[in-house]
């Protein structure tokens, strides 16, 4: 699974209380503190893959029902009407798909603007969310998707 310097793989190692869900090929955590929103998830390959272009079929597969499956569970986790995929696939060449919530009560986290939110909290401009809050979501998704991923478990 890991390759040398990939910061995908290095987030997996020692934050499994970040961890919402995971099977043999793929790992659901939410973003490490200072998380930029409740809710931040990242749906991530396990095999370094660049890219999901790179994946193969049952790879693919998987990654639709897993992301649809995680993005469900989020929006009712979370309490949101939409949620975000962002994939880039620059920052680190590991496949990993942010999952954000939106709230169209937040100001500030509407289409692109939520980037500038995240840069905001990294830099101490804006609070990150709360440790309680994350614990809350990240146990609410644990609950939601234990039975609707269960058949990925043990792939």
């Amino acid at each position: 699974m890991n390759a040398p310097a990939c910061s995908v793989c290095a987030a997996h190692e020692p934050r499994a209380e970040f961890v919402a869900w995971e099977s043999p090929r793929w790992i659901l955590r939410h973003h490490p503190y200072p998380a930029p929103l409740c809710g931040w998830f990242l749906l991530c390959a396990r095999r370094h893959v660049a890219s999901a272009a790179d994946l193969d079929a049952e790879e693919a597969r998987e990654f639709t029902q897993v992301l649809g499956a995680c993005m469900r569970a989020l929006r009712t986790s979370a309490q949101v009407p939409r949620v975000y995929v962002v994939m880039f696939g620059e920052g680190a060449p590991h496949l990993h798909a942010h999952l954000i919530p939106r709230d169209p009560a937040c100001e500030g986290t509407r289409a692109w603007a939520v980037a500038d939110w995240y840069r905001a909290v990294e830099r101490g401009e804006r609070a990150p969310a709360l440790p309680d809050a994350v614990e809350g979501v990240i146990s609410l998704m644990r609950a939601r998707l234990t039975d609707e991923l269960a058949s990925f478990t043990h792939a």
